[in-house]
């Protein structure tokens, strides 16, 4: 009983509550830019409410004072907005419908709010008269989707328009709507002007700068949004508004085509000779591409003797390792042959590249190569080995001293370290040897020529070997050799004893 005295009673105490409530999600909903809450809203009861029951006797109450009503709450607790004002009519006039609606744009910018330009009219095949509308102008529509995203509307029933209007060629003025309803709005100013899609615009100034900008790898968005609003601190982008920035020039730099296709439409246009392979299920799906250039082929025909074939991993966005085919002249110069991207590193995929080697070879008459290096890959050995039969394969030198300088490093630390800790063991060792990589200048023994001057470390392991492989008579060999084996600087080394 009580709960029914305080919902229609003197106080209404829970139903002045209510009212309140719902003004003050009214209020912020409008505010940020969303749909009012519908009149029902207001007129429903609250699911605490007790239902309705006829049949049951209450006790009589003094009827409410006519001064309290729902309405007159509303109209109480309604905040009192600070009306808009409206631009200055006629105003200056522009050369163009889009320079009046720029000035008209940059003042509902300062004013917090933002428009739309809407009823283009046309007299004698040219335009003479637009609406300018407030961009929250009319009342939501109903959803066009499945309903699965919950999308909100910046419409709120706001009436205010104004007219620009072509006086005479070149000359665009503002006037009043006959209908004096559409003089003001009807809510209050934006927060931010980031709120409304006419301040956020992409204009010449900021494109070149999205464009200039992203053509770092690897630059983020957000850290593009960073640099627009450094160098145009007038713009409120968003992070979305960057992504469709991109989204937009990445498409009409491909001219409508997809990624493949703009490809192979410059190839076409380039004449640059290619070999393509398609999957058979879909289409469009590209499942490898060997290409060359005219002065690649120059070079291949003049010096075909040698031919090297490695990869650079997925270091693209279509995960596609790039394969490079490369040669060598007589000075020893390398230059490139080919090159290929493939979809796996399976035997499908080197035997298309093989394939696609050996057809360049056959269509540009370049005879085939006397020796083909490889990195010991057994997948692409077989698919060469069925292209290239005859031809004698090697592995590339720069792996073998790689190898050796992961391998000496293993046995001279687990060796210290087993002579250091004789309880140490063989699993603790082999743990370590798997944690081992190269630092700089473990890369720089690898890749620099021998030295004279050899150190008692795993390097000089190394710096040895290289001696004897790059030794450049027989009897070097056999010096650097015999070196290797009965130097006392390393005779009580792990290669002495194993």
């Amino acid at each position: 009983m009580s709960i029914v005295q305080e919902v229609i009673g003197e106080g209404r105490r829970l139903t002045i509550d209510l009212a309140q409530s719902y003004e003050r999600v009214r209020e912020w909903r409008e505010r940020w830019g969303w749909s009012p809450l519908t009149s029902e809203a207001y007129d429903t009861p609250p699911p605490y409410s007790p239902p309705h029951t006829p049949h049951t006797k209450l006790p009589r109450i003094s009827p409410v004072p006519e001064s309290i009503n729902s309405s007159s709450i509303r109209q109480s607790l309604s905040p009192a907005y600070e009306p808009i004002p409206n631009p200055t009519i006629p105003g200056n006039p522009a050369p163009s419908a889009e320079a009046l609606f720029s000035l008209v744009n940059k003042f509902a910018k300062e004013n917090g709010f933002g428009i739309v330009r809407r009823n283009a009219y046309s007299y004698k095949g040219r335009r003479v008269r637009y609406s300018f509308q407030c961009d929250r102008f009319g009342q939501p529509g109903a959803p066009k989707g499945a309903g699965i995203r919950k999308r909100k509307s910046r419409k709120c029933g706001c009436q205010w328009m104004v007219i620009a209007e072509a006086v005479k060629e070149g000359r665009w003025l503002l006037r009043h709507h006959e209908n004096p309803e559409h003089s003001q709005h009807n809510h209050d100013r934006s927060i931010t002007s980031s709120a409304h899609p006419s301040h956020r615009r992409l204009t010449t100034p900021v494109r070149a700068t999205i464009e200039s900008t992203s053509r770092r790898v690897g630059i983020r968005a957000r850290d593009v949004r960073a640099v627009v609003e450094q160098q145009h601190p007038d713009t409120v982008f968003t992070q979305r508004d960057i992504y469709n920035a991109r989204a937009v020039i990445n498409r009409e730099k491909l001219g409508g085509y997809t990624p493949t296709g703009s490809l192979i439409k410059l190839f076409d246009e380039l004449k640059i000779p290619y070999l393509v392979k398609w999957d058979a299920d879909q289409p469009n799906r590209l499942l490898g591409l060997v290409w060359t250039f005219p002065y690649c082929l120059q070079t291949w025909k003049r010096f075909p003797e040698v031919i090297s074939f490695d990869n650079t991993y997925n270091t693209n966005r279509f995960k596609l390792p790039l394969f490079q085919a490369t040669g060598q002249t007589c000075l020893g110069t390398v230059f490139n042959a080919a090159f290929g991207l493939i979809d796996n590193e399976r035997r499908e995929g080197f035997q298309f590249l093989a394939e696609s080697i050996r057809q360049l070879m056959e269509q540009h008459s370049i005879r085939q190569p006397d020796v083909i290096i490889t990195d010991y890959d057994n997948s692409m050995k077989a698919a060469l080995n069925h292209q290239f039969s005859n031809v004698q394969q090697q592995l590339c030198i720069h792996h073998i001293i790689s190898n050796v300088l992961l391998k000496s490093k293993q046995k001279w630390i687990s060796k210290r370290k087993s002579s250091s800790s004789p309880s140490a063991s063989d699993d603790e060792d082999n743990s370590s040897e798997t944690q081992i990589q190269h630092s700089a200048p473990d890369k720089q023994v690898v890749s620099d020529s021998t030295s004279d001057k050899i150190p008692h470390t795993y390097r000089g392991i190394v710096l040895m070997w290289k001696r004897v492989i790059f030794a450049e008579t027989e009897e070097a060999h056999e010096i650097a050799w015999r070196e290797l084996s009965v130097n006392p600087v390393l005779a009580n080394s792990w290669w002495v004893t194993t």
